[in-house]
């Protein structure tokens, strides 16, 4: 590599790191909408602009289920939190979506990279955290109180800490609500957790088997849904919308720098994407 060349990457690699850096709103607001749930919602910026900001690290139960995939995703989380009664997950994401409501009724801070949330809504929206008015973590209080599970796109925290330290604390609060019993907890069968669970991850590996890319042509990671890549082998919601998030890739082996595509994974994917010319 010339000198020229390794000015150039450095410049462009910097240049990177900076689009990413994480900048902070204080005194923003939240915008009105009949659609908000706990971690999805509009807000207005300092400057008047409205962004919909998608929490970092959390995931509330749906609100409502109108639609087949809304469906498919009540019945993951009732399996999640191992509640028969898909009634009682659609209200513990009301109650979150109230509770945020209520949350952020004070202007509050909101910390983003501008980092694209892919979803299955059309509004685009941008990946976040939000501090409240008295200091704490948004996401932190709706896993704490039982209102969301921790579950979600991972980055370092505006104090500074890193992705597994992060997501380690996501966990233990999470661990605490589900032991106390608070929220959504408060109506989980010990006993069912686990067969439910089981019984979701079961019909995940029927629908890849009978759906999944492998009987079809190679998808372009580029340009393909959250819901398309999830009928890659192995990939959930969440590891769905981080390959979204890297977008684009000169290559499938450029995949391999997504968070969550190790080896394992990466070798079950690989013949199943392919990039266009």
């Amino acid at each position: 590599m010339t000198r020229l060349q390794a000015a150039i990457l450095f410049l462009a690699v910097t240049a990177a790191a900076s689009a990413q850096e994480m900048q902070s709103f204080e005194g923003c607001c939240l915008v009105g909408a009949g659609w908000s749930d706990g971690d999805s919602f509009p807000v207005k910026l300092p400057d008047g602009k409205e962004i919909v900001l998608r929490l970092y690290y959390v995931d509330c139960n749906e609100t409502t289920a109108a639609t087949e995939t809304d469906q498919r995703r009540v019945r993951d989380q009732s399996s999640y939190f191992g509640v028969d009664d898909h009634q009682v997950t659609l209200e513990s994401g009301r109650q979150a979506a109230g509770e945020v409501k209520k949350l952020l009724a004070k202007p509050f801070t909101v910390h983003t990279a501008f980092a694209s949330a892919p979803g299955r809504s059309a509004k685009p929206r941008t990946y976040g955290f939000v501090m409240l008015s008295d200091g704490r973590d948004l996401g932190e209080v709706l896993v704490g109180e039982g209102l969301a599970r921790s579950y979600g796109v991972r980055r370092s925290t505006p104090d500074g800490l890193g992705t597994e330290a992060a997501q380690a604390k996501m966990d233990d609060l999470e661990l605490g609500a589900a032991i106390a019993r608070r929220g959504i907890w408060a109506r989980t069968d010990p006993q069912r957790l686990v067969a439910l669970r089981g019984d979701r991850r079961a019909e995940e590996r029927e629908l890849q088997e009978a759906f999944g890319t492998r009987s079809g042509e190679p998808i372009d990671p580029n340009t393909a849904t959250v819901d398309e890549i999830m009928l890659l082998p192995g990939v959930g919601e969440v590891l769905a919308e981080r390959i979204v998030e890297g977008r684009p890739y000169k290559s499938v082996e450029e995949l391999r720098r997504v968070p969550g595509v190790g080896e394992k994974v990466f070798a079950r994917i690989e013949d199943s994407l392919q990039i266009a010319p």
